[in-house]
């Protein structure tokens, strides 16, 4: 159980890492422009593109195409042998099935750039599923019963 919760925090800690990344990317992007940088179809073919904030492009996309999917995926077989979770199946298989929608509309925005707005907007459903399947593990804390004072009969 214990391991459940840990991973579907660690997922909700990577949906805050994939926004410090591309934010960190485009604000380093944005800098870069007003400084005089060209970004073009060429520069962005060419390894000369360098700016702060560059390498927030390579861990969203690492971390979204490869690092997320995998812990998703590891949670979702895991949670099969939970059984004193209960729920514990579906609350996995529809992260995993989110963290999948939100790897689809990533790849396809580039394409299709009104599914950029629906990406963000799937990151806080992943974001507050994983927070949500996490706390669902957390044990409710003990109850003492009451007691009659002593002497009182």
């Amino acid at each position: 159980m214990k391991a459940y919760r840990i991973l579907a925090h660690l997922i909700a800690a990577e949906v805050v890492i994939q926004s410090a990344a591309i934010t960190f990317a485009v604000f380093g992007l944005d800098k870069w422009v007003d400084g005089g940088g060209v970004l073009d179809k060429a520069s962005l073919e060419s390894d000369d593109l360098s700016f702060t904030g560059v390498v927030g492009f390579s861990i969203h996309a690492i971390n979204g195409m490869m690092v997320m999917p995998f812990l998703a995926l590891i949670l979702l077989i895991l949670s099969f042998f939970v059984k004193s979770l209960p729920g514990g199946v579906q609350w996995a298989a529809v992260l995993f099935g989110l963290v999948i929608l939100q790897v689809a509309l990533g790849l396809f925005a580039h394409d299709v750039v009104w599914l950029g707005p629906l990406h963000g907007i799937n990151a806080f459903a992943l974001f507050m599923v994983a927070l949500q399947a996490g706390r669902r593990v957390t044990p409710p804390a003990p109850v003492s019963e009451p007691r009659l004072a002593s002497g009182v009969s």
